[in-house]
């Protein structure tokens, strides 16, 4: 049985319309949360296996940290509305005084349905900091 799942979408990514570039602008010396990814179903609007994330192209002048966090689904409306699910962030922490733009490439690993099915998506992320 395919239960449906959704890619809940939070902060700056849109991993399920195939975005694959993701411009986002952050202050010197200010970390930046990039996505927050999660996978659950909406029939019981609980928590599926997160994605998991690989850093294919590394920024030149910052790093990448991701990190599992529960979130509340916030999106007035929706059938999961105040229910919290699991979410991999992926932040950006720029080097110490950097200014200008860098950009880093993650893949995102994760199950496609209750089958054991799986996908895989890179996204690009160019960070502007000011």
């Amino acid at each position: 049985m395919n239960s449906g799942r959704l890619i809940c979408c939070a902060a700056l990514t849109l991993f399920a319309g195939g975005c694959n570039t993701t411009t986002v602008t952050t202050k010197a010396n200010t970390p930046v949360i990039v996505s927050a990814l999660g996978m659950y179903s909406v029939s019981g609007c609980n928590s599926w296996e997160p994605p998991e994330t690989t850093l294919t192209t590394r920024p030149t002048n910052g790093r990448v940290q991701t990190a599992l966090k529960a979130f509340p689904i916030t999106e007035k409306g929706h059938p999961c509305e105040g229910k919290v699910i699991d979410r991999r962030l992926v932040a950006y922490i720029p080097s110490a005084g950097f200014r200008g733009q860098d950009s880093f490439t993650m893949k995102y690993d994760f199950i496609t349905n209750d089958g054991g099915g799986r996908g895989t998506r890179q996204s690009t992320f160019i960070v502007d900091v000011k």
